[in-house]
């Protein structure tokens, strides 16, 4: 064989390996997903964007910003975390995402505004607690500086840690048996909603108003394994039995749940998200069987009619 021929067969092998290498890493760039058992959280910022936290299949937390400047796509934060995260914005413009770590403890990172200007994420740092396996952590917020922390301890109580600005309270107990990772929101200075799953299976309410209520049952149904997602308007959204949304307004004891719509995929066996947009209406998120990550937003009926798919942590 003439060196024309030896050199034009190592070139069209040398393409069909190429070629080879570029289906194998296409296919496994887009084998994200979420992990089993793990809900999404999101929170909206002063500009607009929607921001939604997942965690993959590694552990890994990822974070995606969407509507109206965010471009779609996902960006690691790293760790290696065990639940759900949360996550709340301040009047600042800031964002903080919480989640359960290996040791059970509740870990938090902060975007920030640095002195040049320039947004960018802290390290991660603990808080200590110790968060019921299978379960994560809740968050809000009532002002720039404040952050109010909620874990459903190993005890299934609900216990509580605050952040003032300057430095962190102790962790205090809220009372309750409650079965799933808690809910929270703040709207107005010095209030506060928290929300569980019970043991009976119903959504359980406690609220701050410069001192905590008792808790009160608002009825329904919640899956086991999951719990309910609030946003600022106090729209509690929960996955029911049937693994279908239902939804309704906290504090409107005497009215029925109803189901405002579901995904185009099969939700999995995990906690919704919601937030109010910048509009003031609810956006809910989930997670569904496929891995990918679904948002909605109320339309004037109040019902979740038009999805939109973020795909998976990747």
């Amino acid at each position: 064989m003439d060196n024309k021929h030896i050199t034009t067969s190592i070139f069209l092998a040398t393409l069909m390996l190429v070629s080879l290498f570029a289906v194998v890493s296409s296919a496994a760039s887009v084998s994200g997903t979420t992990m089993a058992g793990t809900g999404p959280a999101v929170t909206s910022t002063q500009a607009g964007n929607l921001n939604i936290f997942a965690v993959d299949a590694n552990g890994v937390l990822w974070n995606t910003s969407v509507m109206p400047s965010g471009n779609g796509l996902w960006k690691s934060l790293g760790g290696v975390w065990t639940s759900s995260p949360a996550a709340t914005s301040q009047n600042n413009g800031g964002m903080t995402v919480f989640v359960r770590g290996n040791d059970s403890a509740v870990w938090y990172r902060d975007y920030v505004q640095g002195s040049w200007g320039k947004w960018t994420w802290g390290k991660w740092t603990s808080i200590g607690g110790q968060i019921a396996a299978g379960t994560g952590p809740a968050a809000c917020s009532w002002g720039a500086g404040r952050l109010d922390v909620f874990v459903q301890g190993t005890d299934g109580a609900i216990w509580h840690k605050s952040y003032n600005g300057t430095s962190w309270s102790g962790w205090e107990s809220l009372g309750g048996k409650l079965a799933s990772s808690p809910a929270a929101t703040s709207n107005t200075t010095n209030n506060i909603q928290v929300f569980a799953r019970g043991t009976d299976g119903a959504v359980w309410q406690k609220s701050y108003n410069n001192g905590w209520s008792s808790w009160n049952s608002l009825g329904g149904q919640v899956a086991a394994g999951t719990g309910p997602a609030v946003s600022q308007d106090l729209w509690v959204i929960v996955q029911g039995t049937d693994h279908q949304l239902w939804q309704k307004v906290a504090g409107d004891y005497g009215a029925a749940w109803r189901t405002p719509g579901s995904p185009p995929e099969a939700l999995t066996t995990a906690s919704p998200a919601a937030t109010l947009n910048v509009e003031d209406h609810t956006v809910v998120v989930v997670t569904t069987t496929s891995g990918n990550v679904w948002s909605s937003t109320h339309d004037v009926s109040g019902n979740f009619t038009n999805w939109s798919s973020a795909g998976s942590p990747r």
